[in-house]
């Protein structure tokens, strides 16, 4: 029965019409595509969680923000993408295949490729503005997680104002997250983040929460970077 509003987050409410639609119609990794449409015309965002499926942070706030309201344009919401490696709170997908490094997919390969496939043409089909990947940093056998809270971007080029938007006003605390925000690139060959950007031309920011913090506070983070985002484009 959460709402983003729980968390601080997405708080004034607006008329929204709500829909769905599946990939993989018939398929054993069918999933769902949630819409958010606003009364007044605009951008389109579309908001990926749960690729993988112990990164929880990621793929709750994508459930929490089939929840809010906007005032203008389109969202596009999946989470958790790998429902699989949710269930088992684990990253790999059912056969054990990485789903990030799946893209662009492969309609008759293995399950990551079948999934990475529907939704990289749903994606290149629905032509947003903006995909926000929602992640969270590694954890490594140190028990140290390197990357903290960061954003990742392939290219920078269309979207330069609102990253250094993000990371200034992390820093500042008008971005209220528990931590500053860290500016990576280059991710890895086959991620959505990369593939998206370099064969489609749409831009993508990947958003990692510290795993180290408590669940609740890096939910928190994702929804406000959510909400930046959204608020950004004026679809809040």
């Amino acid at each position: 029965g959460l709402k983003p509003a729980d968390f601080g987050c997405l708080e004034t409410e607006y008329p929204t019409q709500y829909g769905s639609y599946s990939l993989l119609p018939g398929d054993a990794l069918e999933f769902t595509v949630h819409t958010l449409t606003g009364e007044q015309p605009g951008p389109s965002i579309y908001i990926v969680g749960g690729t993988h499926g112990d990164e929880l942070a990621g793929w709750y706030a994508g459930l929490l923000l089939e929840k809010a309201t906007i005032q203008a344009g389109t969202v596009y919401l999946v989470a958790p993408l790998n429902q699989y490696g949710a269930q088992q709170v684990q990253r790999e997908t059912r056969e054990g295949w990485d789903l990030n490094r799946a893209y662009p997919g492969d309609l008759q390969g293995q399950d990551a490729q079948r999934i990475a496939a529907a939704l990289y043409a749903d994606i290149q089909d629905k032509q947003p503005d903006l995909v926000l990947d929602l992640h969270e940093a590694i954890l490594h056998t140190d028990g140290k997680d390197n990357l903290g809270n960061s954003i990742i971007c392939q290219d920078m080029g269309l979207i330069a104002d609102l990253v250094l938007g993000l990371l200034s006003d992390s820093e500042s605390g008008a971005l209220p997250l528990t931590r500053p925000l860290t500016l990576y690139g280059s991710p890895p060959e086959g991620s959505l983040n990369r593939t998206v950007t370099l064969e489609l031309g749409i831009p993508v920011i990947t958003v990692e929460t510290f795993r180290e913090e408590e669940l609740n506070l890096r939910v928190a983070n994702q929804l406000h970077i959510a909400e930046y985002v959204l608020v950004w484009y004026n679809v809040r």
